[in-house]
Order: C-alpha cells, then structure tokens, then sequence
C-alpha cells in the first residue's frame, strides 16, 4: 500500500477514487527524490481548505480533551508530544493541536481521524501545519523542513508507525503530511497497543527546521551594464523572463542537524527566476562506488499551479561550494542543459552530479567548506536568450 502524502491548496480538487489517488501518487514526486530515499511514498492531494479555516487562530485547539509537550533539542529542532483522549469516540471530522515553536515558527499537528476528502476509504489523515513567524509583516517566507510524524505504540515501540518526509513550507502551503496515514481499524483496535488510559492516543511530530540565508543578484545584460539587484524575497511568485543572467547564494547555517537526514531526503533552497522557469538547488548525499559523495544538483520549480507547463530554458550554469577560509580555493563544476517546467516534453527538471564532491572533503574539520556548522552554496547562471516561429503554408 502506498502512503499519499498531501499538502494544502487553496481549494478542495474533486473527490478521485483510489485508484486515480494512487496514480497521482506514484508521479507526484518523482523529480523530488534523490536516489536513496526514505521509505515513505509520496503524492499530492489537499487538505480541504474549509477545515483549515476552522479554529485557525494562534492558540486555538481543535476541541478535543488534550495534551500537548513539546522537547526541545535546540532552537531548530524539537519534538511535539500531543496526546488526544477519547480519540475513538471523538465526533469532530478534523482536529488541531495547540501551537508549538520551532526556529521561531508556530506549528501545529492536524488529524483527520476518520480521514480527509482526499483519503483512502478507512485511513486516518495526518499532517503538519506551519505558520509565518511571529511578528512579521510579509505575507511572503518560506521555511525548509525535515520531520517526521508517528502514532506511538505503548505496547511495542518497534510497531509504531511513523513517517518521514521533507517540504519547503510556505505562506501558500502551510500544510503537509499524509492523507492515507494508516488504517484506523489499526489505531482503535483496543489490543494493538495504540490506545491507552482511557482510549488516548499520542501523535508526535520530530521537525528539524533549516536556519537558511540567501542573496540573488541578477545581472541586466540587456542594459549592457553590470549592475545587479538584490531580490529580498525568498518566494517568486511567478516566471521574471527578463533575467537571463545572475548568481544565487544560499547559506545553511545549521548544516550539522540535517547531516542524517541528507543519506535518504534532501535539503532544497528556495526558488530563483532564471528565464522562463524558476530554479532552486538540492543537495543530499550518494553512495558511488561505495564512497560517499555530496550530491548537488539545479532544478526546475513551478511555483504556481496554473502556469503554462511547456515553457522551458536553456541554461548554461556553475554549480559553487563555498569556501570560507582565507586563501583556499572554492569547489565549481559546470554543465548546461534545458530546463522544463515539467519533463513532459522529454527535457530536464534537474541537472547536476551525485558525485559533487566526497563528503570527507567537504565536512574536514580543516577543509574550510564547513565553518561554524554553516555551508555555503551558489550558482552563477546564464539562460540562452531564443525566438522560434513555425508557420505552414497552405497547398
């Protein structure tokens, strides 16, 4: 059995059966796995955006007799215990836990006990919600996280059933997890071990939160100058066609927290425009020839879902790893290649090499590419400006 995993849109898609659920899931995130991969499957559906709206505010709580402790490992990254009573006899279709931070975010925990509108007949729906930092006054931020979300066994720890996965949470997807968690006849049979005290369950959540920083300068090569504009936002909203040229720098300040989670998931940046398509970098780690290699790779990122799925580029560009000790030479490779915003049309969604570098060089304590547990990364980027026209004549 496949487990979907789902996240937030504006509005409910129709009900598919699960056949077609199952379908999506299978493709939904193919160009999103690196080439060890967690054990989890993924695909896309939603969380029905009316169920969202309810109880949103900061402290609010879903209604339910609960408990909620939260173990922090430091301020990135923390586990959330939430335990719900009488969960078998609960007559609400979704509930929330109260709000947790993590890396100055607010997170919640949302359970759909008889499932959601995108679920397998049967299955509990479980997601993680993260909301924009307190405090702030753009409606524009992102957040790059790792987790892991489970259903404790009391009885038996090895019978807990947990799942991980990774999503770039932001101010359009604030919603993430799985609409097929697992079967419920699982959860509220009483002597498998899942109920406990008075028919109570408890949810946790493990989240490692990226401690990120970026700047993107973008050269106008159509005013003949080289002048450059930092682009403050770390969402595009859209395609900005007119950047043709430019260098994307991401620093990861906390690089140590995911050096686990790299061996099966992937940390991504956030988006940059380059063309027509919009672009992020994604690092993880592969086995070649039983060395271990950090991978990087440039990919291709709709950010929207109703942009035209058949505009592309074509990129020549030079992947960086930073050097930050004085006088040491940075790591570069360079490719090129066309960019898709899907590959639909046979072209790319991500370029780039599994073997990068070894990790032993690039984690060395005097290799000076891992300082204060921070990594830089960039990308300088050329996008091949073309026209094409095709007309037929008439015979």
């Amino acid at each position: 059995m496949k487990h979907t995993l789902s996240e937030a849109v504006p509005s409910s898609p129709p009900q598919t059966s699960s056949a077609a659920a199952v379908a999506t899931t299978a493709s939904a995130l193919t160009d999103q796995l690196p080439p060890a991969t967690s054990s989890s499957s993924s695909a896309s559906s939603s969380i029905p955006a009316e169920d969202l709206a309810v109880g949103s505010t900061r402290d609010g709580s879903g209604w339910a007799q609960e408990t909620v402790t939260v173990d922090r490992r430091g301020e990135y990254s923390a586990v959330c215990r939430w335990t719900v009573h009488n969960f078998p006899r609960i007559k609400a279709r979704a509930l929330w836990s109260k709000y947790f931070e993590v890396g100055g975010y607010d997170c919640r925990l949302l359970i759909y006990p008889k499932g959601d509108s995108q679920a397998l007949p049967g299955y509990i729906s479980i997601y993680l919600q993260i909301m924009d930092p307190r405090g702030t006054s753009s409606s524009k931020w992102d957040c790059f996280a790792s987790y892991r979300l489970a259903i404790v066994n009391l009885t038996d720890d090895s019978k807990t059933i947990h799942r991980d996965s990774w999503h770039r949470f932001s101010s359009k997807k604030k919603s993430h997890g799985w609409c097929d968690f697992t079967p419920s006849s699982t959860v509220f049979d009483s002597k498998l071990g899942y109920l406990f005290n008075n028919d109570s369950v408890l949810i946790t959540a493990d989240i490692l939160i990226l401690n990120e920083s970026l700047s993107f300068m973008r050269d106008n090569n159509d005013l003949q100058s080289v002048s450059s504009s930092i682009i403050s936002s770390s969402v595009v909203a859209g395609p900005v066609s007119d950047v043709l040229s430019g260098k994307f720098t991401w620093k990861v300040h906390n690089f140590s927290l995911f050096k686990e989670m790299i061996k099966t998931q992937k940390i991504m940046s956030p988006v940059f425009p380059a063309g027509e398509c919009n672009l992020r970098i994604s690092v993880y780690q592969s086995s070649v020839n039983g060395q271990d290699y950090l991978s990087m790779c440039l990919e291709s990122k709709d950010t929207e879902k109703t942009v035209v799925s058949d505009r592309s580029c074509w990129c020549l560009f030079r992947m960086s790893v930073l050097n930050q000790k004085p006088g040491s030479n940075h790591m570069h490779r360079d490719s090129y290649g066309r960019f898709a915003a899907d590959n639909k049309t046979g072209d790319n969604t991500s370029l780039g090499w599994n073997d990068y570098m070894k990790m032993s060089d690039f984690v060395g304590p005097d290799s000076g590419f891992l300082v204060d547990d921070t990594a830089v990364f960039s990308t300088s980027f050329h996008v091949i400006k073309e026209f094409s026209s095709f007309s037929k004549n008439g015979g």
